[in-house]
């Protein structure tokens, strides 16, 4: 039997700048994907996924995602990404906020 667990890693935050996740330790999985929610008008944002051998240093995987600023979701899904992941917006002002819900998903 499979492990899996989903976790909630930002709730209702507020982006109003270039802005990275906290640091989620998910070195047991062997597949993760984030699901990046965006509520109300918003500018179009960037979503890097970012992987770290020790939650310190971290590297860019694959492309940016782009949620246009007409869409709600996007999912971003991985395989080997070693021990540690987040994720980094860009594309937010103060003028032109984005309000976001980023969950995690994990299975191992």
């Amino acid at each position: 039997m499979r492990t899996f667990a989903t976790s909630v890693i930002e709730r209702r935050l507020e982006i109003t700048a270039t802005h990275t996740t906290h640091p989620y330790e998910a070195g047991w999985a062997d597949e993760a994907v984030f699901f990046v929610q965006v509520e109300g008008d918003h500018p179009d944002l960037s979503v890097q996924v970012q992987i770290s051998p020790d939650g310190l240093h971290w590297a860019g995987r694959g492309r940016a995602s782009v949620l246009q600023a007409d869409d709600e979701i996007v999912a971003i899904d991985l395989a080997n990404f070693g021990g540690w992941l987040r994720l980094a917006f860009a594309g937010a002002t103060p003028e032109r906020p984005a309000t976001v819900l980023v969950h995690l998903a994990l299975k191992g």
